[in-house]
């Protein structure tokens, strides 16, 4: 059986993950100990027409039922070679707004307070994030782009995850940025009244910003660092990297870099996902 095993932190989107592979034909469970799965499996083996695929969520919940979470996936590893542990996590930041929105409590933190809780279900997962196969930060994702994520997984022979952002200097740089390329070295559209209202991803201004022969060789290199650079991230066991784009107003020089550079990724091997983070102030 192909079994995705989803886990992590509370708020980080477990149940996303798991309704996309729901989506995608994978029999879905939610909040089932791994013995439980691991009987499951044993069952399907003997029926007639076996479920094939499998997605199932497994988190603290299980840790009252069963002790030894880390013993299990292991055994349940074993029982099924076809075994994915997908880690799912995000900032402690943004789970604490996350939890604010919902105003919710975090079912571990003391008196329902997210922080506490937050740290309490770290230091009870960190076995299982050791042998977790997948790391996938949600951080930056709404629920759209995680399902998308989650769909190119299947489809892309590495699982590397190359995040490419927009944004603009003026709403601040964010901490999750690996790496960040400066557009502002070309003249700003902002100042060219019949470009002002358009952004990067229109064809008018594309043309505009074509002209400048620096762009070829600047996509050249940039593309050539991506890739240069994945491997290594890979030995230090980061499945993840942020590149992002910026310039003045998020609007239209970072927008169009970010645009070029996603054409030219999007049919590697890689996990791309594409974002424009200030496209709400466009």
């Amino acid at each position: 059986m192909k079994l995705k095993i989803i886990t992590g932190l509370s708020g980080s989107g477990k149940t996303t993950a798991l309704r996309s592979y729901e989506d995608m034909g994978y029999y879905a469970m939610d909040n089932s100990p791994a013995y439980l799965v691991e009987k499951f499996i044993e069952l399907n083996e003997t029926q007639e027409n076996p479920i094939e695929k499998m997605a199932v969520v497994i988190d603290f919940r299980s840790h009252n039922l069963d002790s030894n979470m880390y013993q299990s996936f292991i055994s349940l590893k074993e029982k099924n070679p076809d075994t994915e542990i997908i880690y799912v996590y995000c900032s402690d930041s943004m789970i604490l707004k996350r939890y604010n929105e919902l105003r919710r409590p975090h079912p571990l933190g003391e008196f329902g307070n997210v922080s506490d809780g937050i740290g309490k279900e770290k230091e009870l997962l960190k076995d299982i994030r050791q042998i977790s196969d997948r790391f996938i930060d949600t951080s930056n994702y709404t629920a759209k782009e995680l399902k998308k994520v989650i769909e190119n997984s299947l489809d892309k022979k590495d699982s590397m995850i190359v995040n490419l952002l927009s944004f603009g200097y003026k709403n601040g740089i964010s901490e999750d940025f690996d790496y960040v390329f400066d557009m502002r070295f070309l003249p700003n559209p902002f100042y060219i009244d019949e470009l002002r209202p358009l952004n990067g991803t229109d064809n008018k201004l594309k043309k505009y910003l074509d002209q400048f022969p620096i762009l070829d060789q600047f996509e050249s290199d940039v593309y050539k660092l991506i890739n240069y650079l994945i491997p290594e991230f890979k030995n230090q066991g980061k499945n993840t990297v942020t590149i992002a784009f910026g310039c003045t107003g998020g609007k239209h020089r970072s927008v169009y870099m970010t645009e070029r550079i996603y054409k030219k990724l999007k049919n590697e091997d890689y996990i791309v996902i594409k974002k424009h983070r200030d496209k709400e102030k466009w």
